[in-house]
């Protein structure tokens, strides 16, 4: 394919993505709005419970809050697609054995997006929201702004989802001799580093409660990638031994 070739075949995919985002937005804007509004909102209603309670500044800021929620619940019900249009778009560049893993790719990215978003919500959210309002005292309440309260829960939400594809990524660039178990022992410590500046990266504000929460979890990853890799080398290499 050509380069303008590639650039249609893009545009195509992106086109794709755009339509299921967009009609996922509709469906659940029209019918579980409140609902979706409720349980994105549950984490830290709990933790201010007595000692404040959400608010919105400004005239439009409660509805547009509502079609945030909505565009976020609508990018989690179409990630199936996206990563399929994903592999889709590199699959042309891959060997035939390399293609055999589209199904696997798609089912595990999606149980690890989804499984990272969820672990961010029912693990990290509750003890992070129940710290933050300990600092409320007599006199003192937490009111969290609604658009405060998004963009901090949604970054949060999206770099846990994000950061817990790294296993499937370094399986994946192993099946292709990108990387090696070597490889991944040899670099552990300038991948420390790089998880924790991630970490302050993708964790909003100055808040090192955030960025150690979202930095252990991935460390972890990263040592859970190194073991799927060495796994999946040893079985290639007896496979190997006994075809030979």
């Amino acid at each position: 394919m050509t380069f303008l070739e590639h650039l249609q075949e893009l545009r195509q995919r992106i086109l794709v993505v755009a339509a299921s985002i967009a009609i996922s937005f509709v469906l659940l804007y029209a019918f579980l709005d409140r609902k979706l509004v409720q349980f994105f909102v549950l984490p830290m209603t709990k933790a201010i419970a007595g000692k404040g309670k959400f608010q919105f500044t400004s005239p439009a800021e409660g509805f547009v809050f509502d079609l945030k929620i909505s565009f976020i619940a609508a990018l989690f019900v179409s990630s199936p697609l996206i990563f399929y249009e994903l592999w889709k778009f590199v699959a042309p560049a891959l060997y035939r054995n390399e293609k055999k893993l589209l199904l696997p790719f798609i089912l595990f990215s999606t149980i690890l997006f989804a499984g990272g978003a969820g672990f961010g919500y029912f693990i990290v959210f509750p003890y992070a929201f129940q710290f933050f309002a300990t600092f409320s005292y007599a006199g003192v309440e937490i009111n969290p702004k609604l658009s405060d309260y998004f963009t901090f829960a949604t970054r949060m939400l999206l770099a846990f989802g994000l950061v817990f594809e790294f296993p499937l990524v370094a399986v994946f660039a192993a099946r292709i001799g990108l990387i090696d178990a070597r490889f991944l022992n040899r670099n552990r410590k300038y991948a420390i580093i790089l998880i924790f500046t991630a970490a302050a990266i993708l964790t909003p504000g100055p808040d090192v409660v955030s960025q150690l929460l979202l930095a252990f979890p991935l460390w972890f990853l990263y040592e859970l990638s190194v073991g799927l890799v060495w796994f999946f080398q040893r079985r290639d290499a007896k496979s190997q031994e006994m075809a030979g």
